[in-house]
């Protein structure tokens, strides 16, 4: 008796890794925070395709558009930790929000737990190719002689492309006015219907239409180097706006207390699905630089992203509900 008593005491200990241990029996969610079509679209969908392959069961792509990525975020955080559902993030989602949003119905330290990194880069400062300008001081000469007649994109209230429009019309003492988006996919569409002057983004989203001659680059301000894709382009510092700097990368995350197997399952498949060399070849042709790093990477990165704009925010005065 007192063996059998042991042992069906041992089994509710032992279920939970043995289920785990099965992860995947059924489909997985993949929730993105933002319209379909968008740059954070770009990158989820064929890497989900790629871990459905992987791992043996469909992983569905859900864009739940809305408040920055806060309403997508918000729908992983409140699901079961099973790896069922998990999330897209960008930098700006799981580490800038937290300092941008008084009522957040979530706390990303608490609920959300690190998946893997899938690409890293920059944005780039882009103005319609019919905009009579082609550099950044000329930009900023065209912005200063019509103040408050330029409209700029935006991804979002919140969103790193609106905290790096607050950068740049500090930085070059501009006035602009920004139009806040559902994403950054409208934005594009406004700008190239004559709505929006310019937009500060990534450049997965209008790697089409700069090859069409639709869009211009104007600067590049993800690094103090070029960007690989687009030696051409000269970064903002170069130009002589040596603090506008805004790097951007993509990653995962799933609800705090999954059990370390399946997430290990997930990033395992974010890994394989980013040495696909066919996934490479579609993320060279938009301009996205795929890079993997582990949990451990992304929770270091996600602190050294609140470090860095934590003072900014501050500066800027910038606080949303």
């Amino acid at each position: 008796m007192k063996l059998l008593r042991r042992t069906l005491l041992a089994t509710p200990l032992l279920a939970a890794p043995a289920l785990a241990q099965g992860f995947p029996q059924r489909p997985i969610r993949l929730v993105v925070g933002f319209p379909a079509g968008g740059g954070s679209d770009l990158v989820s969908r064929p890497i989900a395709q790629r871990m459905s392959e992987a791992l043996g069961q469909p992983v569905v792509v859900e864009n739940r558009g809305g408040a920055n990525g806060n309403l997508g975020l918000d729908v992983v955080a409140k699901s079961a930790p099973d790896g069922y559902v998990f999330g897209h993030v960008n930098n700006a989602v799981i580490a800038v929000n937290p300092l941008l949003y008084r009522n957040l119905p979530f706390d990303p330290a608490r609920d959300l737990t690190p998946v893997a990194i899938a690409t890293v880069g920059g944005l780039f400062l882009m103005v319609p190719a019919d905009l009579p300008v082609r550099t950044l001081p000329e930009f900023v000469a065209l912005a200063r002689s019509r103040p408050g007649q330029l409209n700029f994109g935006s991804a979002g209230q919140g969103s790193i492309t609106h905290l790096a429009f607050e950068l740049f019309t500090q930085q070059a003492g501009v006035q602009v006015e920004p139009i806040h988006y559902r994403g950054s996919a409208p934005a594009l569409q406004d700008m190239l219907g004559g709505r929006v002057q310019f937009m500060i983004d990534g450049i997965n989203l209008a790697k089409a239409q700069v090859d069409a001659g639709r869009v211009r680059l104007i600067a590049f301000l993800g690094d103090t180097r070029r960007h690989p894709h687009f030696p051409d382009v000269p970064t903002a510092a170069e130009q002589g706006m040596t603090e506008l700097v805004v790097r951007g990368w993509q990653g995962f995350v799933a609800r705090a207390g999954t059990p370390e197997v399946i997430l290990e399952t997930l990033q395992n498949a974010i890994r394989n699905a980013l040495n696909d060399l066919a996934l490479q070849a579609l993320f060279a042709s938009q301009g996205t630089i795929p890079r993997f790093d582990d949990r451990a990477a992304m929770a270091r990165l996600i602190r050294e992203e609140t470090l860095t704009w934590r003072p900014i925010i501050e500066r800027l005065g910038l606080r949303l509900d």
